[in-house]
Parts: structure tokens; C-alpha cells; sequence
């Protein structure tokens, strides 16, 4: 008789903790948001992608250059490689090998450039919609936010991308 009044009185606090526990999830107001569509709007919005090609726009042009420099002179070789000296033909090698390390060594350094610079931008970008979405949260009385991607069901009402979007300034 005891274990049944025992088993009956940790039945009713379970039952009784899980409905408070039930209680205070429905307070809870939970929305999710698009991080990705966000952020692809707003580069577009900010137009980062032109931004970038224009600031290295003068080393990408640079870079052509070398290249049209080594294809003049690979068809120059294949032209007149018969007809030069062996002194002419080492000359142009070396030329070559020295335009190829020279072009190398530019298009690591604006690949890396280019990266880092990238993710600036992102960085700028990411920090937009954080502030937004403490904004709109706030406004609009959410308890959590969630990444779109994290959420399997939401009811559409609940989405707060538009908002987001439409709050970064």
C-alpha cells in the first residue's frame, strides 16, 4: 500500500511539473528567420559583389596584362623558335618563367586578398541582420529567433525575414 501511494504522489508532481513546464512554454513566442535569404538581399541591396570587383579591379587588369604578355611570347616562340639563335630562345624562357612566377605569385596574393576582403564584407553584413533581428524581436515581443534552416515545421506567421530585410538599415 505504501509503494502505491508513493508511485500515486511522484505520478501527480511528474504530472503536475510537466503541465507547469507546458504552462510556461505556451508564453513562449518563437520565429525563425531566413539567414540566407537575408543575406543574399542585402548583398545585392549593398551591391558588395560590385564593390569588390572594382576595388581590384586595377590588379585584376594587371594580371591580364601578364597573360598577354606570356601569350605573346609563347607565339612568338612557336613562330620563330626555328629561326632564333639558342641565346634568343633561352632569353625568351627565362622570360617566360619569369612572367609565369611574377603572374603566380600576384594571383595568389589577390586570390587571398579578395578572400579576406570578402569576408569583411560578410562579417558587415552578418552584424546588420543580428542588430535587426534584436530589433524586430523585441518589437514584435519573440522570445527566441532560429535560423530557418534549424526548423522543420513553423507556421508561416512566425517568419520574420521580411521584417528583418526590411529593417537593416
Amino acid at each position: 500500500m505504501k509503494q502505491w501511494i508513493k508511485a500515486a504522489s511522484l505520478g501527480l508532481v511528474i504530472l503536475s511539473s510537466s503541465m507547469y513546464a507546458n504552462a510556461a512554454e505556451a508564453t513562449q513566442k518563437i520565429g525563425y528567420v531566413s539567414t540566407g535569404q537575408a543575406m543574399s538581399e542585402l548583398a545585392t541591396r549593398y551591391k558588395v559583389q560590385e564593390k569588390l570587383q572594382k576595388e581590384f579591379s586595377g590588379r585584376v587588369a594587371a594580371l591580364r596584362s601578364i597573360e598577354g604578355k606570356m601569350k605573346t611570347k609563347i607565339e612568338k616562340m612557336k613562330r620563330d623558335g626555328e629561326l632564333m639563335t639558342p641565346q634568343q630562345r633561352t632569353d625568351i624562357q627565362r622570360e617566360l618563367a619569369a612572367l609565369d612566377s611574377d603572374y603566380k605569385l600576384k594571383a595568389k596574393a589577390l586570390s587571398e586578398d579578395q578572400r579576406r576582403r570578402g569576408m569583411e564584407e560578410e562579417q558587415k553584413l552578418v552584424k546588420k541582420i543580428r542588430t535587426a533581428i534584436d530589433t524586430v524581436a523585441k518589437k514584435n515581443g519573440y522570445n527566441v529567433v532560429l535560423d530557418a534552416q534549424a526548423v522543420l515545421f513553423a507556421n508561416k506567421s512566425d517568419d520574420l525575414s521580411s521584417k528583418v530585410i526590411a529593417a537593416v538599415k
